[in-house]
């Protein structure tokens, strides 16, 4: 058996007010895919461990995926999206393909963007070549993807940590597939609900009881793979919201039952989605009142992870407006970093850091200090984290001590705060601060729980406000439970 694996990626949030473009994206080719991928826990390196476990030869095209942002532009899309047709194009002598692709791609033209790949891969390898997908569990999903691929596997956890095991289940299906073993079919249905980014965190209610319900009924006979997807809610597109996939063995009416089974479970306790989140003037507060530190701020209005910037000012404001003590704070500002670079370590600085990009992130903060030490900005994580990535960099790196109250860290790359060495790679030691801000929503939870004595999540304005109403939507349903109430 030869299986061709491919990647393409990307979160597109299109509340931002940067676009995504083919510069933006990492690509990896061939081996070097193999060799990047194979000892991290990303689904691909599912994909690459089923080549040893269900013996097929692995045909690697690309991996390419870009940091979260606007959506992507159209020749960046269609360069990437012709290598993989190019890839399979190339090499006739192909039994499967395994797709790990995002599930919220937003490009120019095409507002379900990896639909159109499964669309365009289906067209290029014919109808008899089974084709196997894996999904992000923040995919918005229409119908026509599910008509299109053969199965549709979505990750069970967030934060994201079983990215590889997904990858490796995609592969058996795949395989059992190929021999004849089984054949795929599957169900969907797409909840009338927003299911707000507040409500995702699979290791708590509601989602914790649902991803139960759907780990079970994948021990049952006939059932292949069962996913729920909570949906992305930065992606302003038709079919944005929830969704739930089952993937049974040439069994449709089953498939078909138990999505409706997992529909109704969701829909029974829309009453209990109603947000309620401090803004940062009420986080910072009850930060300081914290008798237990390290406390993490969780900066929802400009989560990198979900699209925005990492360069908003709100929380820093409020840190220092009421003379907080023992802060650490990362701005995306590759200026600021520049300058910092430029005058040296024990040297003091003034800066307007951050809410440079645009008018949703706040003005930028009047800042004064000393810059404390300088770093290339990167880092490795080995532990299981969201994303499941291993090596990372964030840019040149600046730590500045602000009158010794706090820490402000100034990178020049975009980076998520998945893993906590994001910090302690500057020699920053996270038990020995007050408050962690943290721009993210639920992913960064791995790896700050672990030190952390309470994450407070903030309802920051930004790109990825978790408080937008149907007013900001010109293509999602108007229908949704919690926008009709």
């Amino acid at each position: 058996m030869r299986v061709a694996i491919a990647g393409f990626a990307h979160e597109s949030n299109t509340f931002s007010s940067q676009t995504t473009e083919i510069d933006d994206f990492d690509l990896l080719e061939g081996q070097d895919l193999i060799d990047h991928y194979q000892d991290t826990f990303h689904e691909l390196a599912g994909y690459i461990a089923g080549a040893e476990k269900y013996g097929y030869e692995i045909f690697p095209i690309i991996a390419a995926g870009a940091t979260p942002a606007g959506h992507v532009k159209k020749e960046a899309y269609e360069k990437f999206v012709d290598m993989i047709l190019a890839g399979l194009k190339n090499d006739s002598d192909i039994d499967g393909v395994l797709l790990a692709l995002h599930g919220a791609m937003v490009a120019e033209e095409f507002p379900h963007a990896d639909a159109e790949t499964v669309k365009r891969v289906r067209e290029q390898i014919g109808e008899d070549i089974p084709i196997v997908v894996t999904h992000d569990y923040h995919a918005n999903i229409p119908p026509e993807l599910v008509e299109i691929a053969d199965a549709l596997l979505v990750y069970k956890t967030n934060p994201h940590v079983d990215q590889r095991e997904i990858g490796l289940q995609a592969a058996s299906i795949l395989v059992e597939s190929i021999v004849g073993k089984v054949k795929p079919v599957m169900a969907l249905a797409k909840p009338e609900l927003l299911y707000n980014i507040y409500f995702h965190n699979t290791n708590t209610i509601p989602m914790q009881p649902l991803m139960q319900i759907a780990k079970d009924l994948e021990k049952e006979p006939k059932i292949l793979a069962c996913s729920i997807a909570a949906g992305y809610q930065y992606a302003d597109v038709p079919n944005m919201g929830p969704s739930v996939v089952v993937v049974a063995d040439g069994d449709i009416d089953l498939a078909e039952r138990h999505v409706r089974q997992i529909d109704k479970r969701m829909w029974d306790i829309r009453e209990k989605l109603i947000p309620r989140v401090p803004n940062p003037t009420q986080a910072v507060e009850l930060a300081k009142k914290s008798d237990k530190f390290p406390v993490c701020l969780l900066d929802f209005g400009d989560n990198i992870g979900g699209g925005s910037v990492g360069d908003s000012t709100f929380i820093l404001h409020e840190l220092l407006s009421q003379s907080a003590e023992g802060w650490v704070c990362t701005l995306w500002d590759p200026a600021g970093a520049e300058v910092c670079f430029k005058v040296g370590i024990n040297q003091q600085v003034e800066l307007m850091a951050g809410g440079h990009t645009d008018k949703m992130h706040g003005e930028p903060c009047r800042i004064s200090g000393r810059v404390k030490t300088l770093h290339d900005g990167t880092y490795e994580e080995k532990e299981r984290r969201h994303g499941g990535g291993r090596s990372f960099n964030q840019g040149l790196t600046a730590v500045v001590d602000i009158g010794g109250k706090g820490l402000l860290i100034l990178n020049s790359i975009r980076s998520s705060p998945n893993s906590i060495h994001q910090i302690t790679s500057l020699g920053i030691q996270p038990l020995q601060q007050k408050i962690l801000v943290a721009k993210g929503a639920v992913a960064p939870r791995a790896a700050y729980e672990p030190f952390c004595s309470k994450l407070i999540e903030v309802a920051s304005g930004g790109a990825t406000d978790i408080l937008r109403d149907k007013d900001d939507y010109d293509f999602a349903r108007s229908d949704l439970y919690e926008w009709k109430n």
